[in-house]
Order: structure tokens, then C-alpha cells, then sequence
């Protein structure tokens, strides 16, 4: 620790100690390289007076406990979710019993970041150190970051240090009005056993029967409220034919494109008038295509249905700030319940996770999506094989606009991956029911209910294909997905807690930060068929593969592909126009999948996934007597098809900017490339092959696997492999060599190199 030591002198406090001379202090000047060097200072402390930055609530713990501090009271001027950190049972006691033994205050801001690190510490022997400078508690300082600090020491009750302790009142007087663990400290002062007790630290936590949080219990009472409105309105249409109408209903029935009247309801006076206006009317879908003489998915409003959340054993500080909201929107907020329009609880939800409530219900085979006072239902037939030939062709003229209007080397692939991402897209309302129905100790569901992650470049069209997606399986309600710059740990740990199924896509998101997303590595893990419903992740971004242990829990395509982006740019108009004539088309495909989904229940085998969808899609292409592209994926995943890595690996080893040399049982890969840019080139590999990179180079230890994956023997790449044709150099191929790409009469690796 570099420092500088001196006594000063202090006019303003004349009874500085004796020892010091006449208003002086010990002074200390010190850069601070490491956290341990700074919590040094504290150790063995009285007592500590705190206002400062902090990250994790177990450090507190660490403070009273290893480093001896008797008590600590501290201010945390930069967290919004403080409360949130609290990730272990453990800590959640340890935190209480601080707090109950009065060793530990934890003041939470109330309103701007208060950016001040100052520190009162009291030692046994009456001093005080008195300290201010950049140095805080929080982890991401110390990493990135070299303090310094200003130490001052006087006595217990010196001006000095009353003065010192007046700025820290200030701040807390000023910045602060309520301290960690106020809800969960009352309802445990309540508890009638120790079991209670420990159940309601567990349940604080988010880790406590039913495995859910506070917000989570609550929205578990709304949904089931929901449901059972759901259940209500879709007995009527349930079997559209053995119905007399197929109706919905609706607020005012003159808004409503025709009226019927109830069965129950008087005929009419004798003048021939109605007694009452009839309830009961159809309002059709954005996705209406008039191509069927029913709707293709009938639309539901209940204004006057309400949701009821009970409050008495969740956290206080929850049920408020939820009931406050809920109040400004119309909500009737008592004791040990919130009570709600179903309409402002829509609104609530789509406030707090930027995606809307939706409910799949395998009971009545019926989908759910909570719009305002809508609910939008699945479509009431079975499709014909014109309106699937009229939703085919609408999907593939948007893909097709990478073959009219993009640049890439590899197209077939581009668009192949394409449709495997509308394919996910309507998989993943249905995720949670698979997550029923696969879950098992011996099953890790991360692995198998895989999040989505697009990568390419700026102008590849990742975003508007993604918010394409979202519009097909909503019903035109959500037209956008999620800022990155909005989402952090509080965000995906949030959308867990609302008990909705519709996919949460994260627009241009930077792998660093998707890296520090922990919640993702076990998104599924701690699910059980009890929890709430939680969305699937969809990720676009610029960069390339995240680190391994993220890359295992996410289904990866590629989108080579570059789009005219600018008015300047050829092309750019004509592929504006092209892309608007597509998506004002009205396509309802989404609510003839989730007709067959639901009919079908797939996910009972406890075998597919993704593949269940892709199974419907061909069917579908049968049903309408429809010729399927070339860059269908209806036999398997489009990125095991279309192995992008492998693609990149031997466009490099034919064009001589990669060569190899042996090694014992291995070969080495040397590559003429930046050092950042082999990173990508590694990652794209199998782990079956074993690699490992360092500085340019990747080692390959699995070299003959390697070899018949890049289309060469191991003697050909160990010998200029650049000069010699590969066993399948003219075509795109699947990871397993098999499937050809030959646009026109030129091949793939032609194509390239006479450009």
C-alpha cells in the first residue's frame, strides 16, 4: 500500500488530544490496490459508520464476522435491488440475526445514487479513524480499479469526529428511508415456530416451498384468476362445431361485428325488440386473413373481470410497492389482499417485464395472451390447406428476402437458419409444459430447454427477423423486443416471478454482458412443476459465442448475411418495400401451431422439443400441397444442417490462411488471423475434438475426427491443404457431409472464389 503520513493541525477543533497538539490529527495519504489491504482498517472495530458503494449483502457478514467488526451501520448509495443480491438461505439468516442482535443496519437509498465513500471506524481503545476517498465495498472497483483514500485519526467524541458523524446523519436523513430486511424482521417477530420461521427466511429468499419468491406467490394467485376467467370464455367455443355460433365476448356489443342472442335470454318483447342488448358478439383478430369463414382466432374482452392476490405471508415492503402500483391503475388494496382489474394487472405486468401475461391451458386447449382487456384465444379450426398455403408463403417471402436482397456467401444457410428461428419462436410458449413433463433429477433442463442466441452483424436484420416473430405470436400486440441497455440481473430474475410464458428477446445484447447475466447458467435449474411459468430467452447480438458454460445452454444461429441499411446504399428502397409488403400481410400460423399443440400435448412423449414444431411445419407443408424450400429445415435443426463453424474453418483452410504441423497424437492449427479472431474459430469447434487455443494457434487432439469434419484427411491437412480439393468442396454441407447446396450450376466454394 503506497501512502503518506503527517500530523495536521485543525484551527476549527481546539480540543484535538493533547498528544496530537492543539487541533491536530493523524493524517494518512494511501493508494489502495486491493480490497484486503482496505478492509484492514476495519478489523477488530467497535463499530463502523458507513456511506459507500456495495454489491454483495454477504460481504456485510464477512465484515462482522471474519474481520471481528462488532457493529455495522451502512448507508448503500448505488444499489436499486439490493435486496435482490440475497441469493443463499444462509446468508438470509445470517443477515437477520445480525440485524435482530442490532450489529447490523443496512440503509437502502431512496432516491439518487449517492456517490460519497466516507467511513467512521471505532476501535476498542477509543479512537476513530475517520476515512474518505473512492474506496468502497463493491467488487467491481477492486477488479478494475486503483483508490485512495484519506485517513484521519482522533478520539471517541473529538470535533473532528462529531463533525464527521453529523456529514454521515446528513446523509442517511437525507437519502434514506428504509433499511434491508424490514418485512421479512416483522414477519418472523410474528412466526409461531422455528419451522415457520425458517420457511419464511426460505420463502424471502425465493428458495422456500413451492420454490418461488414473494412477487412470484402473488402473481401465482392472479393467474389462477386469470385462468379461471379463461376457462369460462373458452367453454363457448371450445367445439366450434357442435356450437350454433362461435362467439366471444365483448364489452359493447355494437362494436362487435355481428350479435347473437344467449339461449338463456328472453326472444324479445312482443313488438319485436330485445328486452336487453345481447352480451355476446365476435371481434375479429389483426390476423383475420378472410380466407375462413370463422375467425382464425377470436379475440375476448373482460373488462370487469378481477384478480385477487393475497399478501399476508409475503414480504411487506413487496405487497406494498406491487399494491401501490396496482392502485394507481384501479386496484382496491386491503390487509392481506390487492384486488384488481384484470385489465390493470395486464398492465402491471407488461410495465414490470416488457412482455405480456400468457397462459398456456393444456385443460381447455386453449393460449392466453392478456393485452389490455384482451385475451386472444387459438384459432377455432383446423386450418385449410389455402390458409396454410397463404401463411407458408408469407414466412417464406420474408426469408426469401435474403436471397432478393442480401449479401452473404452463404445463403441457403442464412435462410435455413432463418426459419429455424421462427420455429423456436413458436416452440417457446410451450417451453414450461415440456419443462413439466422432461424434469428429472437426472436431466439437466438447461441443456435441453435451450435459450436462443442470433448473432451478426449490424445490418444482418437479426432485430426486425426477431420482432417479426414476436408479432406472429402475439397477435400484432408486441411489435419490439428488449433494450440490452434495459436488462440486468434484476431484469431476468424479475421475469421469472410473473408467471408468463411469452419469450423475452433481448435486443443487441453484448456477450460481456450476457456473460454477467448469472441467472441464465440455471435459468430451468431450480424449476419445478409447481413454480411459476417463466419465458424463453431470445438474444440478439453483434458479437460472437459467449463463453463455453453459456454457449451449452443456448441454441446458436448465424446470420451472415448483410442488408442495404442506409438510403445511400443500392438496393436499400427496394428492400424497404419488399420487407413492408411482407409484413402487412396477415398471417395467423402462429394460432394453427398452437391449435396443434394443444390437441396434441407433444410434449407427454417426453421426448422433443423444437422438433415438435418442425413436425407440424411439414405437416403443414402437406396439409397445403405446398412444395417445401430447399432451406427448410424439416429434417433436422438448420445449425447441425448448416454447421457455420465448419463452414468458416474450411473456407480459411482452403483459402491458405490456416496450416497445420504435427503433434504426438494431435496436430496444431495455425492460423494467419488476429489473436481475438481465433477465439471464435475454437469455439466453433465440438468438444468431441478436443481443442484448446493459445496466442494464434489451436490444438486439435482429436485430429482424424477433425479431419473428416473439415471434408480432408489428416496427411492433406498436414500437406498445403490450400491446393487441395476437399472431398466436398463444391458443396454446403450438414455436419454430417451429407446435404448439397448448388445454386445454378455453380458450387458453393466457386461461387467464393471467382468473386
Amino acid at each position: 500500500m503506497d501512502e503518506l503520513t503527517a500530523n495536521i493541525s485543525f484551527e476549527r477543533f481546539v480540543d484535538m488530544p493533547d498528544f496530537y497538539g492543539s487541533g491536530a490529527a493523524k493524517y494518512r495519504l494511501a493508494m489502495v490496490k486491493d480490497r484486503d489491504d482496505f478492509l484492514d482498517l476495519f478489523e477488530g472495530a467497535q463499530h463502523v459508520d458507513a456511506v459507500t458503494y456495495a454489491e454483495t449483502p454477504e460481504l456485510m457478514v464477512t465484515m462482522l464476522t471474519d474481520y471481528g467488526i462488532d457493529s455495522l451501520d451502512v448507508l448503500i448509495g448505488n444499489s436499486e435491488d439490493y435486496a435482490d443480491r440475497v441469493n443463499e438461505v444462509s446468508t438470509a439468516r445470517s443477515l437477520v440475526e445480525l440485524r435482530q442482535e442490532g450489529r447490523l443496519t443496512i440503509r437502502l437509498k431512496n432516491q439518487k445514487t449517492v456517490h460519497s465513500k466516507i467511513y467512521r471506524i471505532v476501535m476498542p481503545d477509543e479512537t476513530v479513524k475517520l476515512v474518505h476517498g473512492s474506496a468502497n465495498l463493491s467488487r467491481n472497483s477492486w477488479e478494475y480499479h486503483t483508490n485512495q483514500i484519506s485517513v484521519f485519526t482522533t478520539t471517541l467524541g473529538s470535533q473532528l469526529d462529531e463533525e464527521f458523524e453529523r456529514f454521515i446523519d446528513e446523509y442517511r436523513d437525507t437519502y434514506s428511508s428504509r433499511t434491508l430486511l424490514d418485512g421479512l424482521v416483522e414477519a418472523l417477530e410474528s412466526a409461531d415456530s422455528a419451522e415457520e420461521r425458517e420457511e419464511r427466511i426460505e420463502y424471502w429468499v425465493g428458495a422456500g416451498e413451492l420454490d418461488v419468491s414473494d412477487i412470484a406467490a402473488m402473481n401465482q394467485d392472479a393467474t389462477g384468476d386469470v385462468m379461471a376467467v379463461a376457462n369460462n370464455i373458452t367453454a363457448v367455443v371450445e367445439d366450434p362445431e357442435m356450437a350454433d355460433e362461435t362467439v366471444a365476448f365483448i364489452e359493447e356489443p355494437d362494436n362487435a361485428d355481428r350479435n347473437v342472442i344467449a339461449p338463456d335470454q328472453e326472444s324479445g318483447d312482443s313488438d319485436g325488440s330485445t328486452s336487453s342488448d345481447p352480451d355476446i358478439g365476435l371481434v375479429e383478430s389483426d390476423h383475420e386473413t378472410g380466407l375462413t369463414e370463422t375467425l382464425d382466432r377470436p379475440r375476448v374482452r373482460a373488462p370487469d373481470e378481477k384478480i385477487r392476490m393475497g399478501t399476508s405471508v409475503v414480504d411487506k415492503d413487496v405487497a406494498d410497492d406491487l399494491g401501490g402500483a396496482l392502485r394507481n391503475r384501479g386496484a382496491t388494496v386491503e390487509d392481506h389482499s390487492i384486488t384488481a382489474p384484470l385489465s390493470a394487472y395486464n398492465n402491471q405486468v407488461q410495465e414490470s417485464t416488457k412482455i405480456p401475461v400468457m397462459k398456456v391451458l393444456p385443460e381447455t386447449e386453449q393460449l392466453v395472451i392478456g393485452d389490455e382487456e384482451d385475451m386472444i384465444l387459438v384459432a377455432t379450426e383446423d386450418a385449410t390447406p389455402e390458409i396454410l398455403d397463404h401463411c407458408l408463403s408469407t414466412i417464406e417471402a420474408y426469408i426469401e428476402t435474403v436471397e432478393n436482397h442480401g449479401h452473404t456467401q452463404t445463403e441457403t444457410a442464412v435462410m435455413a437458419q432463418m426459419y429455424e428461428a421462427f420455429l423456436y419462436g413458436f416452440w417457446a410458449p410451450f417451453a414450461n409444459q415440456y419443462a413439466k413433463a422432461l424434469s428429472s433429477p437426472s436431466r439437466t433442463l438447461d441443456n435441453v430447454l435451450q435459450h436462443l442466441y442470433i448473432e451478426g452483424k449490424s445490418d444482418a436484420g437479426k432485430d426486425k427477423l426477431t420482432e417479426y416473430i414476436l408479432r406472429l405470436v402475439s397477435d400484432n400486440t408486441v411489435i419490439s423486443g428488449v433494450d440490452a441497455d434495459e436488462v440486468g440481473v434484476k431484469e431476468i430474475r424479475g421475469i421469472r416471478e410473473w408467471d408468463t410464458c411469452f419469450p423475452y428477446a433481448i435486443i443487441d445484447a453484448e456477450k460481456e454482458k450476457i456473460q454477467r447475466w448469472s441467472p441464465i447458467r440455471n435459468y430451468w435449474g431450480d424449476w419445478t412443476p409447481t413454480s411459476v411459468d417463466q419465458p424463453c430467452l431470445i438474444f440478439t447480438t453483434n458479437d460472437k459465442l459467449p463463453k463455453s458454460e453459456f454457449r451449452n445452454r443456448m441454441k446458436i444461429l448465424s446470420m451472415d448475411v448483410s442488408f442495404p441499411s442506409n438510403p445511400e446504399d443500392p438496393g436499400f428502397h427496394d428492400a424497404q418495400d419488399d420487407l413492408s409488403e411482407v409484413l402487412e400481410q396477415r398471417n395467423p400460423i402462429f394460432s394453427y401451431v398452437a391449435r396443434r399443440m394443444l390437441t396434441e400435448k407433444p410434449w407427454n412423449s417426453g421426448k422433443g422439443t423444437i422438433e415438435d414444431v418442425r413436425r407440424i411445419f411439414n405437416d403443414f407443408y402437406e396439409i397445403a400441397d405446398r412444395e417445401k424450400p430447399d432451406y427448410f429445415p424439416g429434417e433436422k435443426p438448420a445449425e447441425k444442417q448448416y454447421d457455420t463453424g465448419r463452414l468458416k474453418w474450411k473456407r480459411d483452410i482452403r483459402g491458405g490462411r490456416v496450416t497445420f504441423e504435427s503433434e504426438p497424437g494431435a496436430i496444431t492449427a495455425n492460423f494467419d488471423r488476429e489473436d481475438h479472431e481465433v477465439y471464435d474459430y475454437e469455439k466453433r469447434l465440438d468438444k468431441r475434438f478436443m481443442s484448446d487455443k493459445s496466442g494464434r494457434s489451436v490444438y486439435i487432439g482429436a485430429p482424424e475426427e477433425f479431419a473428416a469434419w473439415a471434408g480432408y484427411t489428416v496427411e492433406e491437412l498436414l500437406d498445403n491443404p490450400s491446393e487441395v480439393s476437399s472431398s466436398d468442396e463444391v458443396s454446403m454441407t450438414s455436419s454430417g457431409g451429407n446435404s448439397s447446396e448448388s445454386e445454378g450450376s455453380e458450387g458453393w466454394f466457386s461461387r467464393i472464389f471467382s468473386r
